[in-house]
């Protein structure tokens, strides 16, 4: 039987063993002859060929056919590696040889083709590619697999691709300066000895470690991406690929083209039909949004589908991460995002958003204001003046037009406005009440008597004198150019005397203003005149430039307020806590210092734990230990914390309320 066989090309079906014995015979052939016969180098291709055949035919079992057993697929598997190893052409330094096969997907034991493939690459100082750098990990001893791996092998190898590229360009280029390959071979036939076969023109690319560890760090970085999907994907295995899926994947791996993502980013492009905002029906985020309420989203659920709209560079007003309700099924502003564009409010936007909820109370009192036609677009100006003035982060002036608009398409209560502004500094209350009076002209260039009314309503609220409405309005009405406050400095917290003096210094004139001495000689420079279309097509603002000037500013400054502010907070603290004492009443069970610090809390809705920090400190208090105190009392006495979060901390309102009572 075993002749036959043979001479029938080793293709039929014969038991395993006569196979077994054929591998011994190449065996011999490969280890001992090639000792004295010059030949056998030539035949080492024509053998590999022959016993990948082999593997193909009789090391896979398959219905209805002769298959192998584990001893003969083990024998042909490291016959295999060993004919890989001897028929590997020589390496020769600077001559480029890139394996031409592509690189295997199977887990197991290394190949020695993939040993192999590596040492060439390694040998002509060469970058690996991707995809072999995608079979230097799997296959690598010390880079266990991962989770993602095994749970999301599509994600993990396209996001692997993605980054290893950004991380390494053309690929990681592994050190030639290592030890060559080496492979122990235990023959399968008993007549054979183990056998140790050296390759030192084949550098060991596997026990390099500077390159394990960079491919490491990269294999760390992008299970992390991916571990937020892969552990929702686990709960949820038939919702793949739909929007809910997008928030979670990285943002590289979001297919903005095709799918659901596709089709809301196309209706959300025919929304806005060219145009920086739009108002909209939010009715319309229901067809793509499935909802546990009909009418309301929760706030999970509305602040999931803003992620999946910012992945598309869209953002919508209200928006529950930027202190507005949830979204419903009425009237809502579509924007496109600046760049960057950031998930939650810097330490400025609360002000700015209670300026414009002002600004739109005092833009509607006359009548309606649609955002869309022209009066309504002069408004929304004004509220990137606001932002300007107030140095928000880049990209929030667009957001804070689009809160304006949605303001004045809903009705804005003026009695609720006193609660909402709690947290103005006195210099930004100064702010707001300039640019008010912008809003209203704006709005109602004859400044009707509904309009005065609701300004001085607001001015009140604001704690301003009501009379310096009708001051300002005449300045404005004589061409008379407005006198405003100075930008505000960056630092938000500890910068209180800094503020009240800007604040301060704003001041109106009792006196007519002298615009000219007269017979005054003119000196100096004449301006170009400002329509000159010539100058005004030759001057052009770099506006990213100005917004990366504005956020370098503003961490500097606040670098320096930490730095320079922290001993005079230490030193007002005693006087903080003594004004408590002999003035005011102790909240609860608290003593003087920490009453003093939940008074200083009920000024501003949200705190950054550096704000709070610092807070902490001028009241002669821990922070840590200070945030526990409080919340202990308010669970006594409520039920609930009055502060919690992160990096942002909230402080509830009604227990707030509740307390202070």
């Amino acid at each position: 039987m075993y002749l036959d066989w043979l001479a029938g090309g080793r293709r039929g079906d014969v038991p395993a063993g006569l196979v077994l014995l054929f591998c011994f015979g190449l065996e011999r052939r490969v280890l001992l002859d090639a000792g004295h016969d010059p030949a056998v180098r030539g035949e080492l291709r024509a053998i590999t060929t022959e016993v990948r055949r082999l593997r193909v035919r009789y090391g896979v079992q398959r219905a209805g056919e002769v298959g192998g057993g584990p001893t003969l697929r083990r024998t042909l598997d490291n016959l295999l590696d060993l004919l890989e190893l001897l028929a590997a052409p020589r390496a020769n330094p600077g001559r480029r040889a890139e394996p031409a096969a592509a690189p295997p997907h199977g887990d197991g034991p290394t190949p020695v083709g993939v040993r192999v493939a590596l040492a060439r690459f390694a040998a002509a100082c060469a970058p690996v590619p991707a995809d072999w750098a995608r079979a230097w990990v799997r296959h690598h001893p010390s880079l266990t697999r991962r989770r993602a791996e095994v749970d999301c092998p599509d994600e993990f190898d396209r996001l692997f691709a993605l980054r290893y590229r950004d991380r390494h360009g053309p690929g990681l280029v592994p050190p030639g300066d290592v030890p060559g390959v080496r492979l122990r071979y235990q023959p399968a036939s008993p007549t054979l000895t183990t056998t140790l076969v050296c390759r030192e023109d084949l550098p060991d690319v596997l026990a390099e470690p500077r390159s394990t560890r960079a491919l490491g760090s990269l294999v760390d970085g992008v299970t992390a991406a991916l571990d937020p999907y892969r552990r929702w994907s686990a709960g949820f295995p038939h919702a793949r690929g739909s929007l809910a899926a997008a928030a979670l994947l990285p943002r590289e791996l979001v297919d903005a083209g095709h799918g659901p993502l596709g089709a809301l980013r196309v209706w959300a492009e025919q929304q806005l039909d060219g145009r920086p905002q739009a108002v909209i029906d939010g009715a319309g985020f229901w067809a793509f949004w499935s909802t546990a309420a009909p009418e309301r989203m929760a706030r999970d659920e509305a602040a999931a589908l803003l992620t999946v709209l910012a992945l598309l560079d869209f953002g919508v007003e209200p928006d529950v991460r930027f202190g507005g309700p949830t979204l419903t099924r009425g009237q809502a502003v579509l924007f496109r995002l600046g760049r960057p564009a950031s998930d939650r409010p810097s330490a400025r936007f609360p002000a700015a958003a209670a300026i414009v909820r002002c600004a739109a109370a005092v833009a509607t009192a006359a009548r309606p204001v649609d955002p869309r036609n022209p009066l309504g677009e002069a408004v929304l100006a004004i509220a990137r003046e606001v932002a300007a003035h107030l140095r928000l982060d880049p990209g929030e002036d667009l957001r804070l037009a689009a809160r304006l608009g949605w303001l004045l398409t809903t009705r804005v209560d003026i009695d609720r406005l006193g609660r909402q502004t709690t947290m103005l500094t006195a210099a930004e209350r100064e702010t707001a009440a300039h640019y008010l009076i912008a809003v209203a002209l704006a709005a109602d260039p004859a400044a009707g008597p509904a309009t005065v009314a609701a300004l001085t309503r607001v001015y009140r609220v604001l704690g301003l004198e009501p009379d310096l409405v009708f001051h300002r309005l005449h300045e404005r009405s004589v061409g008379a150019a407005p006198t405003l406050p100075r930008p505000l400095p960056v630092a938000r917290y500890g910068d209180h005397t800094a503020t009240a003096q800007v604040g301060a210094s704003v001041h109106e004139p009792d006196e007519p203003v002298a615009v000219q001495v007269p017979d005054a000689v003119p000196s100096g420079y004449a301006l170009p005149w400002a329509g000159d279309r010539a100058l005004s097509a030759a001057v052009q603002l770099d506006q990213a430039a100005i917004r990366r000037t504005i956020a370098d500013s503003a961490a500097v400054t606040t670098l320096l307020n930490t730095i320079f502010n922290n001993g005079d907070l230490l030193e007002q603290a005693p006087t903080a806590v003594q004004s408590v004492a002999n003035g005011a009443d102790l909240i609860a069970s608290l003593d003087p210092a920490h009453s003093a610090l939940l008074r200083a809390l009920a000024t501003r809705p949200s705190w950054s734990r550096e704000e709070f920090a610092s807070l902490a400190a001028a009241h002669g208090v821990l922070p840590d230990g200070a945030l526990d105190v409080l919340n202990e009392v308010a669970i006594d006495a409520t039920g609930v914390p009055v502060i919690e979060g992160d990096d942002t901390l909230a402080v509830d309102n009604d227990v707030l309320l509740e307390l202070l009572a």
